[in-house]
Formats: C-alpha cells, sequence, structure tokens
C-alpha cells in the first residue's frame, strides 16, 4: 500500500497530459514579456509543474521543425546508442571524463561485405561547447588502428582525447572513410 502511493505521487509529479482549452501564448519564463509563440486549443501538452505564483504551469510539447531552419541540424544519441554510417556499426559503450581528458570505449562493427580499416585519428573527432576540441592521445588509447577488418567482425576501440580545458558538452563524431562519407553523432553526456 505504502509503495502504491510513492508510485502514484511519482506518476503524478512527473507529469500528465492535457490539451490547451484556449488559444496560449508560449513564454520562456513565467510572465508575458518573453513570449516566443503560442499554441491553438486541442494541442496536446504534457503538464510539468505550476509556478510559485501560480498563475503559469511549465509544459513540454512535441514538436518537429524543418532541418533547414537549424543552425546545426545533426542529432547526436547519447551512450550506449548504435548508429551506422555507410555500412560500418559504431556503438559507444563507455564515456568518462576525467578534468582535461576524455577516455572513450567504442564498438565498431563491419556490415559491408569489403574489408574496413579503422583508424580512430582520421575518423574520430570530439567537440566541447566554447571552440574546446580534443586531439586524440595515440598513446593512452588501446586499438585505435585495425586493417582488415572483414564483414560480420568488431574490435572494440579505448580512445583517450586530450583537451585544453576541461570540457563540457562533449559531442564524438563517427565516419567510416576520411573522405565523402557519413557522419554520426554521439553526446557524451558530460
Amino acid at each position: 500500500m505504502k509503495y502504491g502511493i510513492l508510485f502514484l505521487s511519482i506518476t503524478i509529479c512527473l507529469g500528465q497530459d492535457t490539451k490547451i482549452s484556449t488559444s496560449a501564448d508560449l513564454s520562456t519564463k513565467p510572465n508575458s514579456e518573453t513570449i516566443v509563440g503560442s499554441l491553438k486549443p486541442g494541442t496536446s501538452v504534457r503538464k510539468l509543474k505550476l509556478d510559485p505564483s501560480g498563475k503559469y504551469v511549465k509544459v513540454s510539447i512535441e514538436v518537429f521543425v524543418p532541418v533547414s531552419s537549424l543552425e546545426d541540424p545533426t542529432v547526436s544519441l547519447p551512450v550506449g546508442s548504435t548508429q551506422i554510417a555507410d555500412g560500418v556499426k559504431f556503438k559507444v559503450v563507455s564515456a568518462k571524463q576525467s578534468g582535461k581528458q576524455v577516455k572513450v570505449k567504442i564498438q565498431i562493427t563491419n556490415t559491408n561485405s569489403k574489408a574496413f580499416d579503422f583508424m580512430a585519428l582520421t575518423l574520430m573527432k570530439v567537440s566541447a561547447s566554447g571552440d574546446n576540441s580534443g586531439e586524440l592521445n595515440p598513446f593512452e588509447g588501446n586499438n585505435t588502428v585495425s586493417f582488415g577488418i572483414k564483414k560480420g567482425k568488431k574490435i572494440t576501440s579505448e580512445l583517450v582525447f586530450d583537451f585544453k580545458k576541461p570540457p563540457n558538452n562533449v559531442e564524438l563524431i563517427c565516419r567510416s572513410t576520411m573522405k565523402n562519407s557519413e557522419k554520426v553523432y554521439f553526446q557524451l553526456g558530460f
């Protein structure tokens, strides 16, 4: 009984779905001075929390925008995700930050019939917010180069990147070849 009440309380606290009944302005803060748009009646929203004044409710909505309207249209997936670029499957197994250094464990699988040559120095890049890009440290990683990976074979590479200052919002970019290849992006979580 006690756990049932706790579960119900958590469910209610995480949000409730509802619909807008009249036109509503959207603002970035609980006031009417920071309006960024409006919602039409019938739009579904998830209520998250009431602001202290009791006049506004923080809501969450799911919307789509055209790719052409974004400054950077890439989508970074979290650690643990798998993505494929030109027949090469990349899975970020783990990522850890220690000061100015980031360690990434990544699993690479070739799904092409042609052998794949993996060279982390040319195929893996990291960047962080504030123009703080990381440089691969080839002396501290493992399996940073592997030639002739056949179809269905996988390797696990441990990469170490050094930054000029402690990074935040770190993104890993993986590609299958140096030129004209697809890129996949991973958000490392720090």
